[in-house]
């Protein structure tokens, strides 16, 4: 009987929890993500549309410590929900040198501005990452307007 209780308890706290948590759609409009990015709680879902000649790719330098890499397949709309606190940069790989991606951040990680400044750091050890450099001043930039740094 106990364990019946704890069962419906938590599968009730796992809806209700799931009915709080938001839904973010960022579309692909020619060669750019709008919106570029994305402030976000754990458990909340961000969907990317109008994905014909577009896909994502996280850029394993720059997402939080033991994230799973995202890899969609080119022309899919996808949707994922993220879970775990931290500053997310993200790519379409084809059009990388048209500086096409995006930054999520989940949740309130601590030392936001610290994180962006080591992303900076990797684009110096790895100049592939060269086009993340404008993305993330420009996302420090947008933090900071909106208070969140």
């Amino acid at each position: 009987m106990a364990k019946k209780l704890v069962g419906s308890l938590l599968l009730f706290l796992g809806l209700v929890s799931n009915a709080f948590a938001e839904e973010y759609e960022v579309r692909a409009v020619g060669v750019k993500f709008d919106p570029m990015f994305v402030i976000l709680q754990p458990g909340d879902r961000v969907s990317w549309t109008n994905m014909p000649a577009h896909l994502i790719e996280t850029i394993d330098a720059m997402v939080p410590e033991g994230t799973e890499k995202i890899l969609t397949e080119l022309g899919m709309d996808v949707s994922f929900v993220f879970d775990n606190e931290g500053v997310y940069v993200y790519k379409c790989t084809p059009h990388w040198g048209a500086r096409m991606g995006g930054v999520l951040l989940v949740g309130d990680p601590s030392d936001i501005e610290g994180t962006i400044d080591a992303y900076l750091a990797e684009i110096k050890k790895d100049k592939s990452l060269l086009p993340a450099k404008g993305l993330l001043k420009k996302f420090k930039k947008h933090l900071k307007a909106e208070g969140v740094i």
